[in-house]
């Protein structure tokens, strides 16, 4: 792997003790990935955010690390374990505050963007097709060079802030033109029509290879393409797919069938009542929020709801007076925080939700250990109102 004269000194720790850190990591990344070289990016995009998640190790390194660290990049941040503004419906223990506050005061010392959000591109960080970038967050990863065209390895919370603190990745996997070729193909026979259905067959299709997915038979809007994503992120290790007119030859083939979404779906639902409605996993964009608004205009919801966004979707939903019709209606609107990652259903002793996200349930049953009801978001309106 070659390294520049500069990125040389760098790596032998000429230029201080955390630009040898991170370059040690890139390029042992490089190494196991094959890379030839490390090249520019123009953003990166970092996890490890919730306390729930990195504990007490997490905050250490991070204040470490962030006397020193600044990064060189635009960098966004996923999302945290709590909505600082609306602690008061949840109670958080005051220990998961303070040292939740103290991760997210590491990162912006460092320069990184207070998005808190897992969907960057939606308004904080959208670079343009074909840009190099290195993002953590597997759904946002997926659909960035799905959908978006961006150029991107599916990257750990620590090379994601290795990358933003150098300004470079490994040229390897993704950010090549053979590596986003589809290796694997799933036709899809079934019609998949709701968020849910896409979903659900991208959590089918996730765990069948760890290469670039092709699909057949498929078209799908941005939205619906944002739960593929995020189904397929959520199973496995792809980290990209493509939509196909037809197979090329030679490549291993799947069905996907209406049997096989009955199938993923009753692995990831039970029948049952819940107490709570979650919402928003990923991140509600803002269409989705306007949709959600315009089912729940006039009616008053029978169950708790939690609508989760980013600070920047919050805005422009408040904006738009879309976060007061759904707080009308008797729902919350929340941002910053996980609604899948974090214990706040715990400690309202909440043990049964309901979520129209497939991710959303993967994580709520393993993480969470929760009972969920996986239901469209118009069969939550409909059902819950």
């Amino acid at each position: 792997m070659h390294l520049t004269r500069w990125e040389e000194r760098a790596y032998e720790g000429e230029h201080g003790e955390t630009m040898e850190s991170a370059y040690r990591v890139l390029v042992a990344t490089g190494k196991l990935l094959g890379a030839d070289r490390l090249i520019p990016i123009v953003s990166a995009h970092i996890s490890g955010v919730n306390y729930a998640n990195i504990g007490d190790a997490g905050v250490e390194f991070l204040e470490r690390f962030s006397k020193d660290a600044k990064v060189k990049v635009k960098t966004t941040l996923n999302p945290c374990g709590i909505d600082s503004g609306k602690l008061q419906l949840f109670n958080p223990p005051r220990e998961f505050v303070d040292k939740q506050g103290r991760i997210v005061d590491s990162y912006v010392r460092m320069g990184v963007s207070k998005s808190l959000s897992c969907i960057p591109y939606e308004i904080d960080n959208r670079p343009r097709r074909g840009s190099h970038v290195a993002w953590a967050e597997s759904s946002a990863c997926v659909f960035g060079n799905s959908v978006l065209g961006i150029r991107t390895n599916r990257e750990s919370a620590v090379s994601a802030l290795a990358s933003a603190i150098t300004g470079k990745t490994p040229n390897a996997g993704l950010h090549l033109t053979a590596g986003r070729r589809a290796k694997f193909v799933v036709d899809v026979r079934a019609r998949p029509s709701s968020n849910l259905d896409f979903g659900i067959l991208g959590i089918f299709a996730g765990k069948l290879t760890a290469e670039t997915i092709g699909f057949t038979g498929l078209k799908g809007d941005a939205t619906q393409l944002k739960a593929l994503a995020a189904g397929v992120g959520t199973s496995g290790a792809s980290a990209m797919f493509v939509l196909l007119d037809r197979a090329p030859k030679g490549l291993e083939r799947v069905s996907f069938t209406d049997e096989e979404i009955s199938k993923v779906r009753e692995q990831l639902s039970s029948d049952l009542d819940p107490e709570v409605v979650l919402l928003g996993c990923p991140f509600y964009t803002l269409r989705e929020v306007s949709d959600l608004a315009k089912g729940l205009k006039g009616r008053r919801l029978k169950k708790p709801m939690f609508v989760h966004l980013s600070r920047s979707v919050y805005s422009e939903a408040d904006r738009k007076g879309l976060v007061k019709t759904i707080e009308e209606s008797g729902g919350e609107v929340m941002k910053d925080m996980c609604p899948s990652l974090s214990p706040t259903p715990k400690w309202k002793g909440f043990t049964k939700v309901a979520t129209d996200s497939a991710k959303g349930s993967y994580y709520m049953k393993s993480s969470l250990k929760l009972g969920v009801n996986l239901l469209s978001a118009e069969d939550i309106v409909r059902n819950y109102t």
